[in-house]
C-alpha cells in the first residue's frame, strides 16, 4: 500500500492507517508527504508492528517518504534514495528479487524534470523487474483532470513521451478514476488522477495478474494505492499475495 499522507502526525492519522494495515495487511507499505521525520517515523513502525524501514525525511515541511515492510514475509534493501523518491530491492522468500520505486513527485515542474533524469537513469542499468508507484503529480490524458489548459496539455504529452520512452506500462486498476480532490463547492471543486502505478515488461509478466485498487481517501485529499502483484481474488493464507 502506498499513501501520499499529507502529513502523517495526527493521531487520527495513525488511527486510519492502523485500519487499513488490518484489513488489507500489506507486506510493505510507504507514506509519502508526511512533513515530517524522526520520533514520528518511528513511532508509526511501532504503532502498525512493522519492523523494518527506511525513510527520506521531509525537507523543512516539504516532502518525506517512509516505507514500511515485516522482516519475516519479504526482505527489503533501499539501493537509491532520493528526496523524490526510494528505489528498494524487494526479494520474497523463495522468490527473485525485483525492484520497487516509492515515488513523491515535487509539485514544482522544474525539480520533476530531476526526478524524470534520475529514474531514466535507473531504466537504463535495470535487468530486473520494475514498479514505480505513488504520487507522479502528472495527468496522461484529459479525462484525468477536472478541468485542464495549454499547459497541463504539453506536460501530459511530455510525461506520456517519458513513460514510452523508459517502455514502461500501466497497470491496471480499480476504483475512483481520479485520486486526488480538493474543494467543498462546485465553484472551488478539483481533482485529477496524480496517483499511478507504472512498470517494466519484466514486471508485467512476471506478474500478470497484478493490480492496483484506489481506496477511500480518509485523512488526506489522496487515495491510498493498494497494490497486489497477484491481483485481488481471495487466497488462502499459507499463498498469501504480495501487497505494497
Amino acid at each position: 500500500m502506498v499513501w501520499n499522507a499529507q502529513g502523517a502526525g495526527s493521531r487520527e492519522f495513525v488511527s486510519v492507517l492502523k485500519e487499513l494495515i488490518r484489513t488489507h495487511k500489506p507486506m510493505v507499505y510507504a507514506l509519502v508527504e508526511t512533513h515530517m521525520g524522526g520520533e514520528q517515523a518511528l513511532h508509526i513502525a511501532t504503532a502498525t508492528g512493522y519492523d523494518g524501514n527506511t525513510r527520506v525525511d521531509a525537507q523543512g515541511f516539504s516532502g518525506g517518504i517512509w516505507v514500511y515492510w515485516k522482516k519475516n514475509l519479504v526482505t527489503v534493501d533501499p539501493i537509491v534514495q532520493h528526496n523524490q523518491f526510494i528505489t528498494m530491492e524487494i526479494t520474497r522468500i523463495g522468490e527473485e528479487p525485483w525492484y520497487l520505486s516509492a515515488i513523491y513527485a515535487s509539485p514544482d515542474p522544474t525539480r520533476r524534470q530531476d526526478l524524470w533524469r534520475e529514474l531514466e537513469n535507473f531504466a537504463q542499468s535495470n535487468d530486473k523487474p520494475w514498479l514505480l508507484a505513488r504520487d507522479f503529480n502528472e495527468t496522461r490524458f484529459g479525462w484525468e483532470r477536472s478541468s485542464s489548459c495549454s499547459e497541463t496539455s504539453r506536460r501530459s504529452r511530455r510525461f506520456n513521451h517519458w513513460i514510452e520512452n523508459n517502455q514502461l506500462l500501466e497497470i491496471e486498476f480499480s476504483g475512483p478514476s481520479h485520486t486526488w480532490a480538493r474543494g467543498n463547492s462546485v465553484t472551488t471543486r478539483q481533482s485529477a488522477r496524480l496517483d499511478r502505478a507504472l512498470c517494466n515488461t519484466e514486471w508485467g509478466l512476471r506478474f500478470d495478474s497484478g493490480g492496483v485498487k484506489h481506496l477511500p481517501a480518509l485523512q488526506s485529499d489522496h487515495c491510498p494505492l493498494l497494490i497486489s502483484s497477484n491481483g485481488f481474488a481471495p487466497l488462502s493464507a499459507l499463498n498469501r499475495p504480495f501487497r505494497f
